[in-house]
C-alpha cells in the first residue's frame, strides 16, 4: 500500500474514534473511572495523531498496515457499541473468570 493512502486512512479512522468517543452521552449506563480514563487517553491519541497528519509531521510508513488495520478494527468496534468503550472490552459471551477460579 502507497504511504499515502495508509496516512489518510489513518487520520479518518482516528477522526472517527475522536468524535465517537467525544460524542459519547452516558445515559443510563453506570460510571467507572478506569474506562472513562481509557477513553481520555484514547481521544488523546487520536487527537494528536490527526493533527499530527494534518500538520505534515507524521506519514505513515508503508510496513505500518498492521497498525492500521488493528485501528480499524477498533474504531469499527467502538462504532459498533455506540461508543461505550466499556462494552468495547467486555468479553462478548460475559466471560470473568469466576469458573476458572474455581
Amino acid at each position: 500500500m502507497d504511504k499515502a493512502i495508509l496516512t489518510y486512512v489513518t487520520l479518518v479512522l482516528s477522526a472517527f474514534m475522536f468524535i465517537r468517543l467525544f460524542t459519547y452521552r452516558r445515559g443510563e449506563a453506570q460510571f467507572r473511572r478506569d474506562v472513562s480514563i481509557m477513553a481520555a487517553l484514547i481521544m488523546m491519541c487520536c487527537g494528536a495523531t490527526v493533527i499530527y497528519i494534518l500538520a505534515g509531521e507524521l506519514v505513515v510508513p508503508r510496513n505500518a498496515w498492521p497498525m492500521v488495520l488493528l485501528l480499524a478494527v477498533l474504531t469499527a468496534s467502538l462504532m459498533r457499541c455506540g461508543g461505550n468503550l466499556s462494552k468495547v472490552l467486555r468479553h462478548p459471551y460475559g466471560w470473568d473468570g469466576r469458573e476458572r477460579r474455581r
